[in-house]
C-alpha cells in the first residue's frame, strides 16, 4: 500500500511534470464507486472547468486546490498510481479513470484493485480524517511522540499505524522504523523508555527520508516514467531470511491483523 514516501513521490511527480496550472476539461471515471464527495454525476459535471493550483500532500493522501477554492483529493488505495501522458500515448494496463486536461495529456489514475478514492470537496475534513504530526515536519519531535505513546497499552507497532499519532507511516516503513530503532513490535507504548523514544523518532525519519532520497534519484533516472513503488527498506521482509545484522532468522507475526517482521535477537522484548 503506498504510504508516506510512495505519495510524497507521486506529489513531487505531479508537480516536476507541471500539473499545477492546468484546467481539466473532461472526465472519465471507470468504477463508481471510487468517487465519494459528491455524487458520481455531480463530480463529473462539476470537475471540467477547474485548474489546479499546486499539488500537496497530507499523510497518505493528494490535495490539489483548486481555483474555485475546491479541493480535489485523491487517495492511491493498495496499489494505486498516477501518470500524466499526452492523450495520444497509450495507456497503461488497469488505467481506471481519465481526467482530461486543457493541454493536450491527461491524468491517468491507475487503480489495478479498485481501492482509490476520489473526493471534491469544499473543505478536507469532508475528505481527510483529523492527523497527527507529520514525521518529516518540524512539528514532529521526541517529545511530541513521548507524549502520544504516554499511557499507551497498546503495541507500538499498533500505535505508529494509528493517523491520528504519526500521519503517513504504514505497515512497511512502521516495521523498519522499529528494525532500524532495534526495539521489539509487541512493546507497549508507554514501557519505551525516553532514550527509546528518541531513537525510535531518529529512526523514523530516517527511514522515511532515505526512502525519499531513492525515489528522487529513481525519477531522475527513469523520467518520464518513473516507478510508483520501490522496495527502499531494509528489514527482510520474508520469514526466514537473515537479519542482516545478526544473521538470526527474521519472524513474521500478526499485530491487529497486519503482518509484522522483525529480528527476535536485535528487537528483544
Amino acid at each position: 500500500m503506498p504510504e508516506l514516501p510512495e505519495v510524497e513521490n507521486t506529489r513531487r511527480y505531479l508537480m516536476e511534470i507541471g500539473l499545477p496550472g492546468k484546467t481539466f476539461t473532461l472526465v472519465n471515471i471507470g468504477w463508481a464507486n471510487s468517487v465519494k464527495h459528491p455524487e458520481l454525476e455531480d463530480f463529473v459535471l462539476g470537475l471540467p472547468g477547474r485548474s489546479v493550483e499546486t499539488v500537496n500532500r497530507q499523510g497518505k493522501y493528494l490535495l490539489l486546490p483548486l481555483n474555485t477554492g475546491e479541493t480535489l483529493v485523491l487517495h492511491l488505495g493498495m496499489t494505486g498510481g498516477i501518470r500524466v501522458q499526452p492523450k495520444s500515448q497509450p495507456a497503461p494496463p488497469m488505467v481506471r479513470h481519465t481526467l482530461v486536461l486543457d493541454d493536450g495529456t491527461e491524468l491517468r489514475f491507475i487503480d489495478p484493485r479498485k481501492f482509490g478514492h476520489l473526493w471534491l470537496v469544499d473543505e478536507l475534513k469532508n475528505a481527510v480524517p483529523t492527523m497527527g504530526p507529520e514525521p518529516l515536519n518540524g512539528g514532529f519531535s521526541p517529545n511530541v511522540l513521548t507524549n502520544a505513546l504516554a499511557g499507551r497499552s497498546a503495541p507500538i507497532k499498533a500505535l505508529l499505524l494509528d493517523q491520528s499519532i504519526i500521519a503517513g507511516l504504514g505497515n512497511l516503513y512502521a516495521d523498519e522504523a522499529l528494525y532500524l530503532a532495534r526495539i521489539h513490535p509487541e512493546r507497549m507504548g508507554s514501557s519505551l523508555t525516553s532514550v527509546e523514544v528518541t531513537r525510535l523518532h531518529d529512526c523514523i525519519v530516517l527511514a522515511l527520508t532515505t526512502a525519499l532520497d531513492r525515489y528522487d534519484q529513481s525519477r531522475r533516472q527513469a523520467w518520464p516514467d518513473p516507478p510508483f513503488g520501490l522496495s527502499t527498506w531494509t528489514v527482510p521482509r520474508k520469514s526466514g531470511d537473515s537479519c542482516i545484522t545478526c544473521g538470526t532468522p527474521m519472524k513474521l507475526i500478526r499485530i491487529r491483523a497486519r503482518s509484522t517482521y522483525f529480528c527476535p535477537q536485535c528487537q528483544k522484548v
